[in-house]
């Protein structure tokens, strides 16, 4: 602020301007703005501030200047020896005195020059040199129009918005500045009558800030990630070792081939990784042909508690315990990206199986979680050189690229092994980059993610949660209910057995009625399940399958599933062709039987029920004769008409009186017996159980 006209010296006692100090009417101005300000002048304000300085500079080495009677006689000399106004150096002397009496109060506040109100318009500037035309005067109606340009056009939300600037103001001329002719062709207005471009690139960028104006072109989620200032770090909120997980998952870029058949690519598989964010230690992982699900990162959660030596052995890599200090750990809080493994109903099953707590950042926002993020990029930078099959990422999208999957010749486990080996590698590199407290780099401690945890890992013990593997597979599993039937436990169309079951007679108990059980499974196979324990919660028993279900050794549940609906959908047309072929039974029986009651009908005319079972014995065994000349007939001897057969030699078992031997061969005759003989007891005993056995059945 410049010093006011009344900036003079005035004589005033001590105990004056104490007792004005202390009634607040003046306060002690130590010169400490006006130093602040001389560090930070311009080269044309300091030039200003010694130009001043030399006028005044012999004025202020006398004492008569603070005195009124003297101080204008010796301003008037001082104006003639200059050659330059009284005016000019009373000003000079006023912000002299009124800045502390200091060289620095004699610099020229350039930066209290012009207006700071936004709404100010200025008046029309230079003239343009090499044209004619006239300076357009931005009014408030073109500001209206171009605020609605600038939010219609050029500000579009939604992040979709490829506009430039120029675009905008094309808008703008077309919309306002622009007029029809006779014929209705459209013009533009010429340079003077309308704003400029510059006008217009200064107006926005006068009333909308690069935040603003990023925020509405990008969104929200774009610019936090790429364009907003990061001012705090990933471990303010990270108590130590082992508090939080960073979990995700990725491609990889590299092809594998089938294990069977090395000739056929099965393409790229899945990875997962699961980080501690404390210090960058990779505790988990998964390399596998599931996409990035639920079954996916349920793996990679068991890979914490897995036996790492047996991991070693079964893909090949030297196993050291050191190189696994977190082993069976895990944490306090998981961070996903809400993909589609951790906003499952299943992921659940974390908090309540383990207590431990899902926080699921924003969508993306890879900075939330960049340890993980990073993890993927390092372990494909470390595989890349050495891994046949790698397609780095700028060849996917490029146009005409190089085909890399022709290099494919590695299996799913042969690259599980160079992922296992780049993990040990990765935990056991320095990070240069990584802060580490005073402390740590006192005592020697190196930046590598294994000595960190070795480091803190003490201090921590009492907030790390250790379980074992069979455990946390169970707690991790989805949870449902089966059916216990007296043919087995039965889930989704499977049957299973276990010997608890036998052993408590459940199954037995089942013939009365069905009861439901609490189970566990996996929807990756359905081998086998787990039974809860009701009474005890942690307690579980497994449950194979039935021989009965033996075709469903192997499969997925949804396969499983598949299968069932099938069946299910068969069901139609078994019962449509039960039907079809119940129909021609009853179609068959009904003529034969018509025919048969016919028949019957003239054959038991004058004859009582009971006169028809009188001989009911006597007639069987005769008919039983005739039925064994026709069925035990020796293959070569049999005629070819069993039905002329028949009745060729019924005459000789049903008519007593002797019969032509020559109309019949020798073998076939049959004796009857003799009606005239009674018939003894045991013998009516016998053909009475068979008349009530032929009358029950």
């Amino acid at each position: 602020m410049s010093a006011p006209d009344s900036a003079l010296p005035v004589v005033e006692s001590w105990n004056r301007l104490v007792e004005m100090e202390q009634n607040g009417r003046v306060t002690l101005d130590e010169g400490q703005t006006a130093l602040a300000n001389e560090k930070r002048a311009s080269v044309a304000a300091q030039q200003r501030r010694d130009a001043a300085f030399k006028r005044i500079e012999p004025l202020v080495k006398k004492t008569e200047l603070f005195h009124k009677e003297t101080r204008f006689s010796l301003i008037r000399e001082r104006a003639a020896e200059v050659g330059c106004s009284v005016i000019t150096l009373l000003k000079d002397l006023r912000r002299y005195w009124f800045g502390g009496q200091t060289r620095a109060a004699l610099l020229a506040n350039f930066h209290r020059c012009g207006y700071k109100d936004a709404s100010h318009r200025s008046t029309a500037g230079r003239k343009p040199s090499l044209s004619s035309y006239d300076i357009y005067q931005i009014t408030q109606a073109d500001e209206v129009r171009m605020h609605a340009v600038i939010k219609n056009v050029y500000l579009r939300a939604n992040g979709l918005n490829k506009s430039t600037i120029t675009d905008a103001y094309d808008r703008l001329l077309q919309a306002h500045y622009s007029y029809n002719d006779g014929n209705g062709k459209r013009h533009i207005k010429e340079k003077g009558e309308r704003p400029t471009y510059r006008q217009f690139s200064s107006f926005l960028h006068k009333h909308y800030s690069f935040e603003a104006i990023t925020r509405r072109r990008k969104g929200n989620a774009e610019f936090e990630r790429d364009f907003s200032a990061k001012l705090g770090s990933a471990l303010q909120d990270c108590l130590g070792v082992g508090h939080m997980y960073e979990i995700d998952a990725t491609i990889i870029d590299v092809y594998a081939v089938s294990k069977h058949d090395r000739s056929r690519i099965i393409g790229k598989p899945t990875l997962y990784l699961i980080v501690d964010r404390r210090s960058r230690l990779i505790v988990g992982f998964y390399v596998g042909l599931e996409a990035p699900s639920w079954p996916a990162a349920m793996h990679a959660i068991l890979s914490i508690a897995e036996d790492k030596a047996a991991l070693c052995a079964r893909y090949g890599v030297e196993y050291s315990p050191a190189d696994w200090p977190a082993h069976g750990i895990f944490p306090g809080m998981f961070l996903a990206d809400r993909g589609p493994e951790m906003t499952s109903k299943n992921s659940s099953n974390i908090v309540t199986g383990l207590g431990i707590t899902v926080a699921n950042l924003p969508p993306q926002r890879p900075d939330y979680k960049p340890n993980v993020e990073c993890g993927f990029k390092l372990l494909h930078r470390s595989i890349a050189d050495a891994t046949p099959g790698y397609e780095p990422p700028a060849n996917v999208m490029k146009r005409q690229g190089k085909k890399y999957d022709k290099d494919a010749c590695l299996t799913l486990d042969e690259l599980i092994s160079i992922i296992l080996k780049a993990i040990i590698s990765y935990n056991k590199k320095p990070m240069p980059g990584y802060e580490l407290p005073v402390a740590d780099m006192l005592s020697g401690v190196l930046p590598v993610p294994a000595a960190i945890w070795a480091r803190e890992a003490p201090a921590r013990a009492g907030a790390l949660t250790r379980y074992s593997v069979d455990f946390v597979r169970f707690s991790l599993l989805p949870d449902d209910k089966a059916v216990v039937t007296g043919e087995g436990i039965r889930f989704k169309g499977c049957y299973y057995k276990m010997p608890t079951a036998e052993q408590n007679e459940w199954f037995v108990r089942a013939r009365k009625g069905t009861y439901s059980v609490s189970v566990s499974y996996d929807r990756r196979i359905a081998d086998s399940i787990y039974i809860h324990d009701e009474r005890d919660p942690q307690k579980y028993y497994v449950a194979k399958l039935k021989d009965k279900c033996a075709d469903y050794l192997g499969l997925s549940f949804a396969e499983v599933e598949a299968y069932e609906a099938m069946k299910r959908k068969q069901q139609p047309v078994y019962e449509q062709m039960t039907r079809q072929l119940t129909s021609e039974l009853h179609e068959h029986a009904d003529e034969v039987a018509a025919q048969a009651k016919k028949l019957t009908l003239v054959a038991t005319q004058g004859k009582s029920r009971s006169a028809r079972k009188a001989d009911t014995a006597e007639e069987r065994q005769t008919e039983r004769r005739l039925r064994r000349q026709v069925e035990a007939a020796i293959p070569d001897q049999m005629p070819t008409n069993y039905v002329q057969h028949a009745d060729a030699i019924a005459p000789r078992i049903y008519d007593p009186e002797p019969c032509d031997a020559t109309s019949v061969p020798a073998d076939s005759v049959i004796t009857p017996p003799r009606k005239d003989k009674p018939l003894t007891l045991p013998e009516r005993l016998r053909l009475k159980r068979m008349e009530i056995e032929n009358e029950t059945a």
